[in-house]
């Protein structure tokens, strides 16, 4: 049975939505690759929160424009809302990783813990995450069902 793990990333204060997944993208994602080789997921998927910008025009109206967090400033441009709180959006990346089984996701995470790649990861990570608001847990598996 498959093992799922989710990862909710905030990005580093500073650098700009586009160049947080730029970064993930293309540095981040491949030294992981490099570094965990077969132990990385069978699947690696990045979901990017879609922010407001001033250009934007709706056609149903996003309660982002109702509901101005104090909290959120340019640096951090509010989330597209359609119900919830603006509060409760500080990520940037919901992540999903899919391992053929929880062995490998525990192979995984002893090549990821040991000291020379947690410390590549842990620099790397400096360089464009808030690894202060780093989440990660596991999921159950999904359940889909065509509305």
């Amino acid at each position: 049975m498959t093992y799922t793990v989710v990862a909710l990333l905030r990005r580093k204060e500073g650098i700009s939505s586009t160049q947080f997944r730029k970064h993930y993208d293309t540095v981040h994602l491949p030294l992981l690759i490099s570094l965990l080789g077969s132990a990385m997921p069978l699947t690696h998927t990045r979901y990017y929160v879609s922010r407001e910008t001033p250009t934007m025009h709706w056609s149903v109206e996003p309660l982002t424009t109702l509901k101005r967090s104090a909290a959120v400033g340019e640096e951090f441009p509010p989330a597209i809302m359609y119900e919830g709180s603006l509060d409760d959006v500080a990520f940037d990346s919901l992540t999903v990783m899919v391992w053929e089984d929880k062995e490998l996701f525990d192979t995984f995470i002893r090549i990821l813990l040991s000291k020379d790649v947690a410390e590549k990861i842990g620099e790397d990570e400096e360089n464009f995450l808030d690894r202060g608001k780093k989440v990660v847990f596991s999921i159950t598996d999904s359940v889909t069902k065509r509305a």
